[in-house]
């Protein structure tokens, strides 16, 4: 869905991803805006599973929607490419670690967005469809994504670890100059 102008938040409308809602590969539901379409069509809602690529910007980035059980009507801005797996062969979560972590892919992806001379890089839809992805069978790509997200949580925990000793540091600190 194409936004002319700022999208203007209303209590109960339609919810928009946009960049500024995504936290490493995550959905931040309580900043997502929710706005009314007008009398305009309404775009195809986002569901469990769908691929969003980013379309522009400094950074390449997918992510795969997965809602906050709502049940809340959800579009993305035209900032994301949408896509939809259709295949049960395909763990779309495998395709957006892809898109995100091999250097080959990026290049490719890098490389089709050169071609244009704007100072932030549009990532075309057909060069994204264009991209030669190889895809092992769904046991492989679960295995894969597992690993991922077991990478993830150790991140996640190792932050916490960090922020704690930071805080008990400051602590120790304070007391001590009081």
């Amino acid at each position: 869905y194409s936004f002319r102008s700022r999208i203007e938040e209303v209590k109960n409308g339609v919810r928009v991803i946009q960049p500024k809602d995504i936290k490493n590969d995550d959905i931040q539901w309580d900043t997502v805006t929710a706005t009314d379409l007008g009398a305009k069509k309404a775009p195809e809602p986002l569901l469990n599973g769908d691929l969003l690529i980013l379309s522009r910007g400094l950074k390449q980035q997918a992510l795969v929607f997965k809602s906050d059980d709502s049940e809340r009507y959800t579009i993305c801005s035209n900032m994301y490419h949408h896509y939809r797996v259709k295949s049960d062969d395909i763990n779309p979560y495998y395709l957006a670690f892809l898109l995100n972590h091999s250097n080959k892919i990026k290049n490719q992806i890098e490389v089709a967005s050169a071609s244009s001379s704007m100072t932030v890089k549009v990532y075309s839809r057909q060069s994204i469809e264009d991209l030669d992805i190889p895809v092992p069978p769904r046991k492989e790509q679960d295995a894969i994504v597992a690993l991922h997200d077991n990478i993830k949580q150790q991140q996640q925990c190792y932050q916490e670890l960090m922020d704690n000793n930071q805080a008990m540091l400051s602590g120790v600190a304070n007391k001590l100059t009081k």
